[in-house]
């Protein structure tokens, strides 16, 4: 799947690895510079903020990955250098690149985070938090922005997303007050992730005048696991995230879902990206207004 909660720890060779590299790196100043330009991004949504300001990072980690499951901007990828998998980046790859800032996530980096110190200064965004999913976003957008010297641009980037909700707002104003909940199938398995409040597609729910399915807004990484079964006695409407090849809401029981009985899931294309920035979130709010409108 595209996203897990949890890392593997390194392997003991890994471990020696990092311990010997550690050593022959040179300590980097513990500020970044104003307006870096040589940035590593170590998360797809990392990925995608920065080139939302306008910033090609010089490094990314699981690219492939990126292009598959988010695909913002990835004709400007071409260039960018594979620094590893995002459990796993190779800080001899990251070193190579002479980064002036490093970027990423406490609950896979944290570990980490004194050897990245090590090549250039870092900064992890804070990957658990509460209350709704799209300020969430915004106030991690902003703090990129900041990291990067592009406040101008994220202001930019802001208006066209507040643009688009309010389009959706009212394109949705019958739907006002429904509930409405998002959901996203996981490979290999009869359950599906549901979106809390504190997620981005919890956040976009409500920023579109609606209410989501799925209250809770201390989730963790605002996701909680369902099986249809759970599903079974939910009256909210439902909008899924499928790959028309494998959708998971044509198995057996899910004609008794009453969304689906009732025709009211919408199915959104596999690339909408539930854990992105906010060109993720555009995506997002402009393909549920298409789908509910």
């Amino acid at each position: 799947m595209p996203c897990s909660n949890a890392g593997t720890p390194p392997r003991p060779k890994r471990r020696r690895f990092i311990a010997g590299l550690a050593a022959f790196i040179i300590a980097a100043p513990a500020l970044a510079t104003a307006r870096p330009l040589r940035v590593v991004a170590l998360e797809y949504n990392l990925i995608e903020m920065l080139l939302a300001l306008g910033l090609t990072p010089v490094g990314a980690a699981d690219l492939k990955g990126y292009k598959r499951w988010v695909g913002i901007g990835k004709e400007r990828l071409g260039a960018v250098a594979p620094v590893g998998t995002r459990q796993q980046p190779s800080l001899e790859a990251i070193a190579a690149l002479s980064p002036d800032l490093i970027l990423g996530v406490d609950f896979r980096h944290a570990p980490l985070l004194p050897l990245l110190q090590k090549i250039a200064p870092t900064r992890l965004l804070a990957s658990q938090q509460r209350g709704d999913g799209l300020a969430i976003m915004r106030a991690d957008f902003d703090q990129v922005a900041a990291w990067t010297g592009r406040t101008a641009e994220a202001r930019q980037v802001s208006a066209r997303l507040d643009a688009a909700l309010a389009d959706g707002r009212g394109r949705l104003v019958a739907r006002a007050g429904r509930r409405l909940g998002v959901l996203q199938g996981l490979a290999g398995s009869h359950y599906c992730w549901a979106f809390a409040a504190n997620s981005l597609p919890g956040g976009v729910i409500h920023a579109l005048g609606m209410v989501n399915a799925w209250p809770d807004d201390q989730a963790a990484q605002g996701i909680l696991t369902v099986g249809v079964e759970d599903l079974l006695t939910q009256q909210a409407d439902l909008a899924a995230v499928v790959d028309p090849r494998a959708d998971f809401t044509r198995g057996t029981l899910w004609p008794r879902v009453p969304a689906l009985a009732q025709g009211r899931l919408a199915r959104l294309a596999p690339d909408t990206w539930t854990f992105g920035g906010p060109l993720s979130a555009q995506r997002l709010a402009e393909r549920l207004t298409q789908a509910l409108a």
